[in-house]
């Protein structure tokens, strides 16, 4: 395993760091491999954890690290395994220490993409994972963390028809149970191709939903435009209300990339790319809406005609906001820190690159920028920044910590594959398992019409075979597993509508039990 503990000052870095002094607080990992850091959060004990992917495109390793302080690495994990790809977008702990990400894998369906959630206790095992079953690309990329302990995640163009189902939410127990699932498809005919950025976790205990849609030209319906697009569903992902912003003009628009709640909780702050089409083109802007949807104000960083965007704000006090953004010709990613009204009270580069940084708050009100950097062998570095309010270099800390006060005993540096999970579809698990119980089934697609599949690591045990049986019981297929056979297509195009039972056996007799709906 390639790691770099190293910790590098602008000496080692002068020819990639720009407009701050020797004494820097940086850190720099997996530098001797292709590694992209993907997001970070704040632990329960004041340290960090990071997650990234090897490599720049599809991937069969993600990677986590947990720091300290000075982000100094604790331990680590490698998730995936070398024959499918697998990605996370975010993370999130509860109360408990317990450690929920998100993302996709192709573990399970050969095709195409599928939802990951993933569940690792305060010690960094692998308490369940589940992966929602459908055709095509679907993912998610943001979660939120429930009171009860439990988690919400957004799962991405889950529909098998165009513009249908693009934003759904899923919510778990702790314990991995599927309590709901909604998908939400506006009324307004005026919205397609809508897509989910962030949820936060409202006051109210609701979700409340930032993205974009095409929105059709008022005067124009053959054409659209990109707008910033906001659900808030209620604590059972109910739907309350939307909010499309600029949908009564044609050609400013944007995209809602995350929005975070203020101290006061009654403002949520929007980062957007504020699009001002032709002549003007983008800028990174702020926008203020109130907790029923309205919005009162967008506040533009930087003059109409400098492109850029912001992706991520988070608040440092009641009145100042730190965000990574971007504008003007260079297009060089700056750290800014904002008041409410959108007016820069500092900025600063933090590499000559052109990746936008994640961002965080520490216990002490700190900064943190997580980003990377392509170097001379075309490969990506990942980098932690640390730095004050004045966006200055901040100093190593030397007070010591207790890290993991959670976890009994220590917690081991491995690897986690994406096996054992429970199978979803729609809103039916087709078997839980632990992760050492193979004795699974996948069944996809489901319902089925004209075909489905079967998938199971127990094909490869001499002499497995699969049995099919209608609801009175009779047989329908017998299927006999060679052991080459990694899955098995049924053909139902003749057979009658309804609900079919599906048993697979081995020497041992039924070791697995699924169902298909022919319609």
């Amino acid at each position: 395993m390639f790691l770099l503990r190293t910790l590098i000052t602008l000496l080692l870095i002068a020819g990639a760091v720009s407009l701050f002094s020797q004494d820097r607080w940086v850190m720099q990992y997996y530098g001797d491999v292709d590694a992209i850091g993907k997001y970070m959060t704040k632990s329960y004990d004041n340290g960090y954890l990071l997650i990234g992917k090897h490599g720049s495109n599809s991937v069969n390793y993600n990677w986590l690290i947990k720091t300290d302080v000075n982000g100094e690495i604790l331990w680590e994990k490698t998730f995936g395994d070398s024959s499918t790809n697998i990605m996370f977008a975010d993370m999130a702990y509860n109360d408990l220490g317990d450690l929920y990400l998100v993302g996709l894998t192709g573990y399970y369906n050969d095709e195409s993409y599928d939802p990951l959630i993933m569940k690792l206790n305060a010690c960094g095992e692998k308490q369940w994972c589940k992966v929602f079953v459908e055709d095509g690309i679907n993912f998610s990329n943001a979660l939120a963390v429930t009171p009860d302990g439990g988690v919400v995640a957004i799962l991405c163009q889950m529909g098998s028809i165009p513009f249908v189902d693009d934003i759904c939410l899923a919510k778990f127990d702790i314990a991995g149970n599927l309590q709901w699932k909604y998908c939400y498809n506006s009324s307004d005919t005026a919205i397609y191709g809508d897509f989910a950025w962030d949820i936060t976790l409202a006051s109210d205990g609701g979700f409340f939903i930032s993205g974009e849609c095409n929105y059709q030209d008022p005067n124009n319906p053959s054409i659209g435009w990109v707008k910033p697009f906001y659900i808030k569903t209620d604590s059972l992902g109910n739907f309350e209300w939307e909010t499309v912003i600029h949908k009564e003009v044609s050609d400013v628009g944007g995209v809602a990339w995350s929005s975070v709640l203020n101290p006061a909780s009654n403002y949520y702050y929007s980062s957007l790319s504020h699009y001002y089409h032709p002549p003007f083109g983008d800028s990174p802007a702020l926008l203020k809406m109130d907790t029923n949807g309205d919005v009162v104000d967008i506040y533009d960083l930087a003059s109409l005609g400098s492109y850029g965007k912001m992706i991520e704000a988070k608040f440092i006090t009641d009145t100042t906001i730190m965000a990574s953004a971007v504008w003007g010709n260079i297009g060089r990613p700056k750290a800014v820190i904002i008041d409410t009204l959108g007016n820069i009270i500092h900025q600063a580069n933090l590499l000559d690159n052109d990746r936008m940084a994640h961002t965080e708050v520490t216990f002490d009100n700190k900064l943190l920028f997580f980003t990377n950097m392509q170097d001379n062998n075309d490969q990506f570095d990942a980098y932690l920044f640390k730095l004050n309010q004045q966006l200055e270099s901040d100093t190593v800390y030397n007070q010591l910590f207790n890290y993991d006060s959670l976890c009994v005993g220590q917690i081991v540096s491995d690897t986690i594959v994406q096996d054992g999970c429970g199978l979803i579809v729609g809103l039916e698990e087709m078997y839980v398992s632990d992760i050492n119980n193979r004795n699974k089934i996948l069944i996809y697609p489901n319902p089925a019409t004209n075909s489905f599949k079967l998938k199971s690591e127990m094909f490869e045990v001499k002499g497995a075979s699969i049995e099919i049986f209608d609801l009175f019981g009779q047989k329908i297929k017998t299927i006999k597993i060679s052991n080459e056979q990694t899955k098995v297509e049924v053909n139902v195009k003749d057979w009658q509508k309804g609900l079919y039972l599906i048993q697979m056996q081995n020497k041992d007799g039924v070791v697995a039990n699924g169902k298909v709906i022919v319609q």
